[in-house]
């Protein structure tokens, strides 16, 4: 028998840690030939095998869809850097100078994060609207400032850099169900970013969203826009997306801005609630926020909604902050939130009641009255610049509210409010007590009332927090009591503007509030989870309901996707054309048929935002061009006669909102005069048999 030599029976030792590292046997000439062959066969593989075929004067769409894609992307990332450079340099700047006492080390890096950004992003939203009220509203102005403010502020930017690196271990899964909740939100995340880098076509960004950056930035200056009552509404996002319209001239950048605030707005309701509550339920708070359908839908439009979102994560974080130490800068901060919550849409403003109230119930007596000036004081200072804009260009501070304005009185004030379909012309007053658990159950997406699917759980997990509060822990309850605080002051808020408003029934409207939501529905699972096994796994039962609604909203998200054909547009199966008519259907074919040179007064439809830039399109805001004229004693001649008289050289007719619009009219008969009228008077010249009818004058 043969014995192996020693040296290959013993198994070889591994290298110490501390060994010098062997000389590379290779010179460096055959490295560099390694290399070539490597680039030889790839440069002749693809070459045979092109993904795409690549021709002279033949460049696929896909790369320049891809391409404009990736441009989108850093188009926003900059805004975001930049916002974050800014905040980031107002919270040290303050402490150093002032002894603010902010400590924001006391917050996690998701709460700071989101909060430095969140501060910057309302400073560049209020440099822009000043800069457009003295002419200066060009994107080589505002991004001039934002250059010399990377510049000024380069170290608050480099820690900007770090802070969101310093994001990837703070999200960083540890657990089964962590890893599962960082999957579907990934997946969800991902659908969203891709409708957000397609072309923008839903009803709010088309008729005022991107209409009012898009117009700006042509007039180089804000200026009164009679023809629109929307673009008198303060806009610190669509100042935002001037921004990112204004770098590369590309409207596709900005719902990827909407897309960036609606994360800054997941990480600080994830944060806030594990500082209190721990990982685990910071896990289920993101799990709720993003198990409501049209909640998540938003993350993929040019929409503004998501900002509220965000100052309502900031609102909950300052309020617990202050908390902590009762610096009074905490309270202007407070401040500074509510108004640049206003300074998105109105109503939000009331985060500023629901912060104040929270103040209120944890304050000494002798202490109110100061903390609520230095609250109020924050809010209007930076609300000041809307408030001017409303006041010298449109006459209101807060048009088309209260005050009236131009283009405005009572009775477009009634059209525009629908009061008849508020919670008492529905017959939904017995709605009201139990009204976040209505709007989930009656809720239905774009249908009349609340409008809006906000999923099973979002909204109605916080009802079980009484029947848990006993084993809640200390910091579980302070928690609880301030989304409490939050939940109860906006849920009398939505009451009493939906007792008014047909609009403030809608659930939209309300978004401000649930990071709160998420905040308590994620503690009422945290409890449950700790319940005994027996004799009955309510945790286990319960979760299998909740993982089997979340595969249903995935069937929901995938849906949408699909049937708006956003991937093969992203990637060149579905042409521009294609995807614009799949999505807006006959209005798109309809604006391509607007005869050149032409101004075209569209009935019953408030959308011109792809209206041809060779027409004068004049939209029906209020869906009362034909009525508004009539309520004030013309008669459809003269009504048609005064069409004429403005310049019109024709009539878009909607039908298919004209005969919604006649199911919820005040007076039917009335405006069912239209046709006859037109009839009589124009002749058509274009249709497509079904929802548009463009007619001329005979």
């Amino acid at each position: 028998m043969l014995t192996p030599p020693t040296d290959l029976a013993v198994s070889p030792t591994p290298p110490s840690a501390d060994a010098p590292t062997p000389s590379n046997p290779l010179s460096l000439p055959r490295l560099i030939l390694i290399l070539i062959a490597i680039f030889a066969l790839m440069l002749a593989y693809f070459a045979a095998h092109r993904p795409f075929r690549i021709e002279p004067g033949n460049i696929p769409p896909i790369v320049f869809l891809l391409g404009g894609a990736v441009l989108d992307i850093v188009t926003a990332a900059l805004v975001f850097l930049v916002a974050g450079a800014v905040g980031g340099a107002f919270f040290r700047l303050t402490e150093a100078r002032f002894g603010t006492g902010w400590h924001l080390e006391r917050l996690s890096r998701l709460e700071r994060l989101p909060l430095q950004t969140g501060i910057g992003l309302g400073a560049l939203a209020l440099v822009a609207v000043c800069l457009g009220l003295i002419g200066l509203f060009h994107g080589a102005i505002l991004w001039g400032l934002a250059a010399l403010a990377v510049i000024v502020l380069r170290r608050s930017l480099i820690d900007t850099l770090r802070a969101w690196a310093a994001l990837i271990g703070a999200v960083r899964p540890s657990t089964v169900w962590e890893g599962m909740t960082f999957i579907y939100v990934g997946f969800a995340l991902l659908l969203a970013l891709a409708m957000a880098l397609t072309p923008p076509t839903h009803w709010d960004s088309m008729t005022y969203h991107l209409l009012a950056p898009t117009r700006y930035l042509e007039a180089g200056r804000i200026s009164a826009q009679p023809d629109n009552f929307y673009l008198g509404f303060s806009q610190n996002i669509e100042m935002l997306y001037s921004y990112a319209i204004g770098l590369f001239g590309r409207d596709t950048a900005a719902a990827p801005i909407h897309f960036g605030i609606g994360l800054l707005a997941l990480l600080g309701t994830v944060g806030v609630v594990r500082r209190f509550a721990g990982r685990w339920t910071g896990w289920m708070a993101l799990l709720l926020l993003m198990s409501a359908q049209n909640l998540w839908g938003l993350f993929g439009w040019a929409y503004v909604d998501l900002g509220t979102l965000l100052y309502g994560a900031l609102a909950l974080i300052a309020v617990t902050a202050w908390e902590n130490g009762r610096a009074p800068a905490w309270i202007i901060l407070m401040g500074v939130i509510a108004g640049l919550a206003a300074g998105i849409k109105y109503n939000a403003g009331a985060l500023g009641i629901a912060m104040g109230v929270y103040v209120l119930l944890h304050t000494p007596r002798r202490a109110v009255i100061g903390y609520g000036l230095l609250m109020i004081g924050a809010a209007v200072v930076v609300f000041l610049p809307w408030a001017l804009k409303g006041a010298l260009l449109y006459g209101n501070p807060i048009y088309p509210f209260a005050f009236g304005g131009i283009s405005w009185d009572a009775g477009r004030m009634e059209a525009f409010s629908f009061p008849e379909q508020n919670f008492i012309g529905r017959e939904w007053l017995l709605h009201l007590p139990f009204l976040p658990i209505a709007a989930t159950i009656f809720g239905r997406d774009l249908e009349g009332g609340y409008g809006f699917e906000a999923g099973a759980w979002l909204l109605t997990s916080f009802a079980l927090l009484p029947i848990v509060w006993r084993v809640l822990t200390d910091g579980e309850r302070h928690l609880a009591r301030a989304a409490a605080v939050f939940i109860g002051t906006l849920w009398v808020f939505w009451a009493g503007v939906g007792l008014t408003s047909g609009i403030g029934v809608q659930t939209r409207l309300m978004i401000m509030v649930f990071p709160a939501f998420a905040g308590a529905g994620a503690l009422v699972f945290a409890v449950i989870r700790r319940l005994p096994k027996k004799p009955i796994m309510v945790d286990f039962i319960l979760r299998s309901f909740f993982v089997i609604s979340l595969a249903l909203t995935s069937i929901y998200m995938m849906q949408t996707v699909l049937r708006d054909r956003v991937v093969s547009m992203l990637f060149g199966e579905t042409s521009y054309d294609e995807y614009m008519y799949v999505n807006l259907e006959a209005y798109y074919n309809a604006m391509k048929y607007l005869p050149e040179g032409t101004q075209v007064r569209q009935m019953f439809e408030p959308r011109g935002y792809y209206c041809p830039s060779t027409v004068t399109c004049v939209a029906d805001m209020a869906f009362d061009h034909w009525l508004r004229p009539l309520l004030a004693g013309a008669t459809p001649t003269e009504v048609l006669a005064s069409y004429r008289a403005a310049g019109d050289d024709s009539l878009l007719v909607s039908h298919a909102i004209y005969e919604e619009y006649l199911k919820v009219s005040r007076d039917p008969a009335l405006d069912g005069q239209l046709m006859a009228a037109i009839d009589t008077a124009m002749t058509p010249i274009w249709t497509d048999g079904f929802r548009y009818t463009l007619y001329a004058w005979k």
